[in-house]
Parts: C-alpha cells; sequence; structure tokens
C-alpha cells in the first residue's frame, strides 16, 4: 500500500506545475481588465481562478502521499507543505472573493491576489530546493569548474570521482533531499551508505551497489540516475568502475593507480590546458578565409598556430615599408593575433600606438628596430604579454617600471640595449618570476647571430636567377654553400649576387669574430624549362586547399610556410597521386616534390613517392620508388624540395604519386589522428 501511495505521489511534481501556470495566468488576466475596464472577462477570470483550487488540491494530495519516502529535508519539507496549504486556502476565499457582493470580499480581493502570488512564489522555491538544493535559483551557473592542469597529479577522488557525483548524482543526494537515505557529498556520507547499505562493498556474487545500480538497463526502476535525469556519459562510467576496481581510494593520486589505455584516454580527456592561448582559443572564433586571403595578399604573412585555431601569428620582420596602414587591415581580427613579429623592420615610436589595438598578444618582438622608451606605452594595454624582445633597441632604464607593470610577463630579451646592469638587477628582484636574457644568457650566447636573409625574384630558373643574400649589421661575414652541404668559415664569402643556370640548393650562415656563426639558413632552387600540356589529379584536394587545382604543381609560385596561402593542395588521411602530360616527348631524370610540414597542425612530410612514365597516357611503366622510414619527431614547422632521381628515360606522361603517413605519428601529441599531406610545386627535369 505504501510503494502505491508512493507511485501516485511520484505524480506530484507534474501536477504542481498546473496551478503555478493557471493562478499566473489568471492574474495577468486581472491587470488587464483593471487596464480595459470595457473588457467583461471577471467569469474567465473566475473559472481560471476555480480550476487553479482544483488543481492545487490534486497537487497538495499528491505531495502528502510523496513526502512519506522521507527523502526530503525536513525544515524545507514543513515550509513547503505549509505554505502550499496555506496558498490554497487563500485560493479558495479567492474564488469566492471575485465578483463578490460583500463590501469586505471585495475589498480583499486584490490584495488577496497580489498575496496568493507571493505565497506562490516562496512555495515554488521551497518546493524547488527541496529537489534541486537551496541555491537553485541563486547559484552561479557560470562559474568555472575545477580544471585538471596535469591528470597524472590529479586526486582521484577529489578531483575526478565527486566532480561526477556532484554533476549527475547529488541533486537526489544531498542534505536536502535524501534519496534512500544515500549521500553523495563527501567521502564520510558515501562510507556511510543508506537504506540498501554501502554502495561500495562487493561479495563474491554481488559487485558493489554503485556498478551494479548504473549498469541496470535505463527501463529499470532501479537504473541510477533514473530515467529522466541527466545520464552518466561512457566515460564517467568508465572513471568511476576505474575507481572501483582500484579499492576506491579516497586519498590517492592518478599516477598511483594501474589503468588500461582505454581508462587513460579518459583521463586525458579530462586535463584542460589552461594557459593564456588555450583560453584564448576557446573564447574567440577562427577569422574567415576571405580576411586570412586578404591579409596575405597584402604582403603580410599570417599564420594559424596550428589547424583549426582561431589564433594567428603575423611576421612582418624584415620590412621596410611599415606604416599605418600595415596594421590597418589587421585590426578586423586583432584580438585573434596572439604574436606579432617586427623585428629587423622600420617600426618606430610613431607606429608604436598601432600595438594598442592587439590587446591579446602574448609575444612580441621588436629586436633591432629604432624604437625608444616613448614607444613603450603602449604596453600598459598589453596584460597577457608574457614574452616580449627588445634586444638591439634604444630603450634606457626608463622602460623598467613600466614593464614591471606587465602582470604575466615570463621572458624579457634586452641585449644590447642602454639599460644597466644596476636596473636589471633591480628588475629581476622585484620580477621573480620574468626571466631576464642578457649577455650571459644562452639566448644570446656566440651562436645567436641570426642568419642572412637570401633574396631573390623566384624559387625556379627558366634560363638564369639573380639571388641575393642580406644582414642588417656591418663587420659580419656571410658564407655560404650551393650543394646543400652545410657551410663553415672556410666557405665561399659571400661579396656579390650570385647567379644560378642550374639547380642548386643554397645554404648559408653569417659569422662575426667574438659571435662564432649562426643557424644555417637554406633555399631550393629548381630548373624549370619543361611546358606542361596539363596535369591530372587522381583525387581532389579538400575543398578548403584546393588552390588552382593541378595547375597549382606548375605555376612557378612556391608555397609558404602558411598552408592557408592558397598555393598548397591539401590530402587529409590519403595519398596524393597526379599525372603530368608534357607538351612533347622528353628526356627527364628527376623529379622534384614540395611538400610542408606543420606537426601542430597535423601536417607531414610525405614518407615515400613513386614515379612511373607512359607514352600514350593509358600504360604506365614503373620509374623509380622512394621510401623515407618513418618521420623522426619533429615540432618544426618547415617546407622542402624531395628530390627523386633516375635513370634518363623518354617520356611523353609522367605520374607522380607522393605517400601520406596518413595518420598522426605515434610521437605525436594527438597520436592515430587522420594526418594531412600538403604538395606544392612537382618540378620534372
Amino acid at each position: 500500500m505504501t510503494y502505491l501511495m508512493i507511485n501516485i505521489g511520484n505524480f506530484h511534481p507534474v501536477l504542481v506545475h498546473l496551478p503555478i501556470g493557471i493562478l499566473i495566468f489568471a492574474f495577468i488576466l486581472e491587470i488587464y481588465q483593471r487596464l480595459k475596464p470595457d473588457q467583461n472577462i471577471g467569469g474567465v477570470i473566475k473559472l481560471a481562478i476555480g480550476f487553479g483550487v482544483l488543481s492545487a488540491l490534486a497537487s497538495i494530495g499528491t505531495g502528502l502521499l510523496l513526502e512519506s519516502n522521507g527523502a526530503y529535508d525536513e525544515e524545507l519539507l514543513f515550509r513547503h507543505k505549509w505554505m502550499a496549504i496555506s496558498l490554497t486556502a487563500v485560493t479558495i476565499i479567492l474564488f469566492f472573493a471575485k465578483e463578490a457582493k460583500q463590501a469586505v470580499l471585495a475589498k480583499l480581493y486584490f490584495p488577496l491576489f497580489i498575496l496568493a502570488n507571493v505565497m506562490l512564489t516562496l512555495a515554488g522555491h521551497w518546493g524547488g530546493s527541496m529537489t534541486h538544493g537551496e541555491d537553485f535559483l541563486t547559484k552561479d551557473t557560470s562559474k568555472a569548474k575545477k580544471s585538471i592542469e596535469d591528470v597524472d597529479k590529479a586526486l582521484v577522488y577529489n578531483d575526478i570521482v565527486q566532480p561526477i557525483f556532484d554533476a549527475k548524482c547529488v541533486s537526489c543526494h544531498n542534505t536536502k533531499k535524501t534519496e534512500g537515505k544515500l549521500l553523495l557529498t563527501s567521502q564520510a556520507e558515501i562510507l556511510k551508505g543508506g537504506d540498501s547499505g554501502s554502495i561500495l562493498d562487493s561479495t563474491e556474487t554481488r559487485p558493489p551497489m554503485l556498478v551494479h545500480r548504473i549498469a541496470l538497463p535505463m527501463e529499470d526502476e532501479e537504473h541510477m540516475p533514473p530515467k529522466g535525469k541527466v545520464q552518466l556519459t561512457p566515460n564517467e562510467v568508465a572513471l568511476l568502475n576505474w575507481w572501483i576496481a582500484n579499492n576506491n581510494c579516497f586519498d590517492c593520486i592518478t599516477a598511483d593507480l594501474e589503468r588500461n589505455k582505454r581508462v587513460q584516454g579518459f583521463l586525458n580527456d579530462l586535463e584542460e590546458d589552461t594557459s593564456t592561448r588555450a583560453v584564448l582559443a576557446r573564447q574567440l572564433e577562427p577569422a574567415p578565409d576571405v580576411w586570412l586571403n586578404t591579409v596575405l595578399a597584402n604582403g603580410i604573412s599570417i599564420l594559424s598556430l596550428k589547424e583549426e585555431s582561431p589564433l594567428y601569428m603575423v611576421n612582418l620582420s624584415n620590412k621596410k615599408t611599415l606604416s599605418k596602414n600595415s596594421f590597418e587591415l589587421l585590426n578586423d581580427y586583432a584580438e585573434n593575433i596572439v604574436e606579432m613579429n617586427l623585428g629587423n623592420s622600420n617600426f618606430h615610436d610613431s607606429l608604436a600606438t598601432e600595438i594598442r589595438s592587439f590587446k591579446n598578444l602574448t609575444k612580441l618582438q621588436l629586436h633591432n628596430t629604432g624604437i625608444t622608451d616613448e614607444a613603450l606605452e603602449f604596453t600598459e594595454d598589453l596584460t597577457l604579454l608574457e614574452s616580449l624582445n627588445l634586444y638591439g633597441t634604444q630603450v634606457t632604464n626608463t622602460v623598467m617600471d613600466r614593464l614591471r607593470q606587465l602582470p604575466n610577463l615570463t621572458d624579457l630579451y634586452i641585449w644590447q640595449t642602454s639599460i644597466t646592469n644596476d636596473a636589471i638587477h633591480t628588475f629581476k628582484t622585484d620580477k621573480v618570476a620574468t626571466t631576464v636574457h642578457e649577455i650571459d644568457d644562452d639566448i644570446f650566447g656566440e651562436t645567436e647571430l641570426l642568419p642572412p636573409t637570401i633574396i631573390a625574384d623566384s624559387y625556379f630558373i627558366m634560363d638564369s636567377l639573380t639571388v641575393e643574400m642580406s644582414y642588417p649589421f656591418e663587420d659580419t661575414q656571410m658564407f655560404y654553400t650551393l650543394d646543400g652541404s652545410v657551410p663553415d668559415t672556410t666557405s665561399l664569402v659571400y661579396t656579390q649576387p650570385i647567379v644560378l643556370k642550374d639547380r642548386a640548393t643554397i645554404k648559408a650562415i653569417t659569422y662575426k669574430t667574438g659571435w662564432g656563426k649562426s643557424d644555417v639558413v637554406s633555399s631550393d632552387f629548381k630548373k624549370s624549362t619543361l611546358n606542361y600540356d596539363k596535369v591530372a589529379l587522381n583525387k581532389l584536394p579538400n575543398e578548403k586547399y584546393a588552390a588552382q587545382g593541378g595547375t597549382t604543381l606548375v605555376d612557378l609560385k612556391r608555397g609558404s610556410n602558411n598552408f592557408v596561402d592558397g598555393n598548397w593542395l591539401g590530402y587529409e588521411g590519403t595519398h596524393f597521386n597526379a599525372t603530368f602530360a608534357l607538351a612533347e616527348k622528353q628526356d627527364i631524370s628527376s623529379v622534384s616534390v614540395g611538400a610542408l610540414s606543420v606537426p601542430g597542425s597535423w601536417i607531414f612530410f610525405p614518407v615515400g613517392f613513386k614515379v612511373s612514365v607512359s607514352d600514350d597516357g593509358k600504360r604506365f611503366t614503373h620509374l623509380h620508388t622512394v621510401d623515407l622510414g618513418p618521420l623522426p619527431p619533429t615540432s618544426t614547422i618547415s617546407s622542402k624540395f624531395f628530390d627523386i632521381e633516375f635513370p634518363k628515360t623518354t617520356a611523353k606522361y609522367v605520374r607522380v604519386e607522393v605517400k601520406s603517413v596518413l595518420e598522426n605519428p605515434s610521437w605525436h601529441q594527438n597520436p592515430g589522428g587522420k594526418s594531412w599531406l600538403f604538395v606544392d610545386e612537382i618540378v620534372i627535369n
């Protein structure tokens, strides 16, 4: 009988909404009639109040049955029950007071109606508090959940298990509503269990009740969470089972517990990058391709930090024609730009105010520019700035006070400035979280000379091509090689422009006595004299990276390190295959394939090549295969030509197959993900 009563009582949450809606609707009609007395709707209002009385009585009846299960906080239950009973009594009086002839009732009618709405609000609030918790109306739902930065150091119960309980279980098992006398709000209450005993203990024939209940079919009355509530995800179920299997420890960290690959994957999903860039990436949307292409078309290098990231790095280094117009185009999506390189450019004090718009900059490079202390007034707006390079500028001690105000500054480069050692020492004392890179640091050691800049009108040689090299400082020497070997101080010395008539790989360094050698810079130049009738792609590239189709491969426009520059063909999770129809039969002995590597964006160099030839375009003869083997671990962004050489042969058609790694390598941060292959210029000689 009690079970039947509770089942009938379960209709209370359904019925309780009827008097709420009906009485509020009746009150709105009453206000409307008072504003427009000519509208005779008194009978409708009285009918609505009558239905409100009946639904309130039904709600009270089912509520009295439901309270017998004892799952609710007694104080809240007392308030809710007696406020609802009082509301029903007032509503009955309200029904008879509507259109009453007695003066007393007529005068009480509208004040009673207002009182009824107040009581309705209180009864509803206390009822909601019993079901959802006392703060269900006032709690801050925007408050961020606790973040786990390193899951191996996370407390298993505090950081993983209890948050699952809080999200999916505590609404029915809290101090104000205790279904089955079970509380899931603390370690002590969980260990205590409920009416059915412990939820953690198991026997030889029965698993722990927690495991058993969440594994039951949804239709089973004992399934938890009950049908209609937000259910546990497969990840959450797996993590709870993992915790139980490890003796449901309350004080261990994740690293202490054994777990299989599946559980490790779920644990990894809990980690949240809380770095400035990661937070910005979650808040912002990617800039449209139209804007990115416009920026690139204006000679500004802009690169997404990784595939689908809304954050960008802008490179304006070595530009000597910067003006305010150079920054205006970037202002449309200034909040998306987190890194800007202005090094070795003509950036100066009068342009410094343009940087104020880029409030989300985390890294700014101003090395070897003409700025002074005055220029750095803009830094007060760059509160997210983490790295600032002032190497080789005209700043003085005056700027240090301003730099102290940057709350997130972690790296400061100030070598070859007028800032004194005393000022640097004081700054280091005040800003212990900031690393000041100066003459004693490795970053500005002997090998910190920048490499030279290799300048040419093209990367492709039709007849001959002039190549120049430049370096912004005097008293340095540039050494280079033409055969791809690593240069040193015994290599060719650059004294005048280099004229190339055949393919070459120029590698160059700068050298200065007392400084040592710079890193090596390299550029490939390819001889291109053949004409093509057609280039046919076996598979179309991804529509986002389709460029000009097959023509892209022979347009003599080299793709940059920016994979959205419109000069690359991008293929996801598949190999590349193209057939080149030469204008006429030719003797050929090599094929050079241009490819891109951006590991952070899941773009990798090829792992192999296959070249076949034909006279009629139908029957192809295999000519040469190259297998490069597994890709070595790297995070470097780079593009290069892969040269495939074979014995000279005559052909009209050449088929080039480029092998993709297909999936991210095991050393990648997302191993097994579908990887990308980006191909640009293919040169046949």
